[in-house]
């Protein structure tokens, strides 16, 4: 009985780990989309020198993981 409520309780926490991980994927796909929309829309030079840069590092990060 104990093993049974045991394995119950490790699959509730992985699948709430993997739900989490797909929610922090999704989101920042999501806010990555935004940024790149915004930046398109202005004529500044600087902000796209600034969205290179974060989408260098956050697909840096993401390959780390």
């Amino acid at each position: 009985m104990p093993i049974a409520l045991l394995g119950s309780v490790v699959s509730g926490v992985v699948k709430t780990m993997c739900v989490s991980l797909i929610s922090e994927k999704l989101l920042m796909i999501v806010v990555k989309k935004l940024l790149q929309r915004l930046v398109k829309s202005t004529k500044n030079s600087l902000d796209d020198e600034l969205m290179a840069e974060f989408c260098k590092q956050l697909d840096a990060d993401q390959a780390s993981k």
